[in-house]
C-alpha cells in the first residue's frame, strides 16, 4: 500500500516537473498552499479511479509495470543526456565514461524486462495502451501549445540543457 501510494505522489510530482519544463501546460505546474501540486494529485487520481474496475493487486501490478517503463526511459535519458550535453550543469556525475554509463545500466534494465515479462496480458495490454495514449498525447500537446489554446512556460530557475551544450561545443 505504502508503495501504491509513493507511486501516485510522484506521478503528481512529475506531472509538475513536466509543466516547470513546458511540457505540459503551465496550470499543472501550480502548486497548493502546502507546496504540493493539486492538479497532478487529482490526475492521478483520476487514474485511479478510472481503474477502479481491476482489483487491487492488479492496479498496483499496471502501476509496477508503468514504473518499469519509466525506468527503462530514464536509463535511456542517462546515458543520452551524458552524449548530447556532456558540459550540462549537474549536482553530482557518475565518475565512469559512456561505455561505462550504458554497461551499467544493462543489469537493471534486464531484470526490470524480467518484471515485465512476468505480468498477466490483462496488466501488459491496460499498460501498454497507457503508453500508446501517452505517445499520442505528446503531439497533440506540442499542437495544442503552437496554436496558442493553452499556456506553457519553462520555469526560469531550471537550468537550459540546450545553452550549456552549445558553450561546450564552443569550447571545444
Amino acid at each position: 500500500m505504502g508503495m501504491f501510494v509513493a507511486e501516485m505522489s510522484s506521478d503528481s510530482f512529475q506531472l509538475l516537473g513536466m509543466a516547470e519544463r513546458g511540457m505540459l501546460p503551465e496550470c499543472f505546474a501550480r502548486r497548493s498552499r502546502h507546496g504540493t501540486p493539486l492538479l497532478g494529485i487529482i490526475f492521478s487520481a483520476s487514474g485511479v479511479v478510472l481503474l477502479s474496475w481491476l482489483s487491487f493487486q492488479e492496479i498496483v501490478a499496471a502501476e509496477n509495470f508503468l514504473y518499469c517503463f519509466g525506468m527503462i526511459m530514464e536509463f535511456i535519458a542517462f546515458v543520452k543526456l551524458r552524449i548530447d550535453h556532456p558540459a550540462a550543469s549537474r549536482p553530482y556525475k557518475v565518475p565512469v565514461s559512456t561505455t561505462g554509463a550504458i554497461l551499467m545500466c544493462v543489469a537493471p534494465t534486464l531484470l526490470i524486462l524480467v518484471v515485465l515479462a512476468l505480468a498477466s496480458f490483462k496488466v501488459m495490454g491496460l499498460s501498454l495502451f497507457a503508453v500508446l495514449i501517452g505517445l499520442v498525447l505528446q503531439p497533440c500537446l506540442k499542437y495544442t501549445e503552437k496554436k496558442r489554446w493553452l499556456r506553457f512556460s519553462v520555469s526560469s530557475d531550471l537550468p537550459d540543457f540546450h545553452s550549456t551544450a552549445q558553450e561546450y561545443r564552443a569550447i571545444n
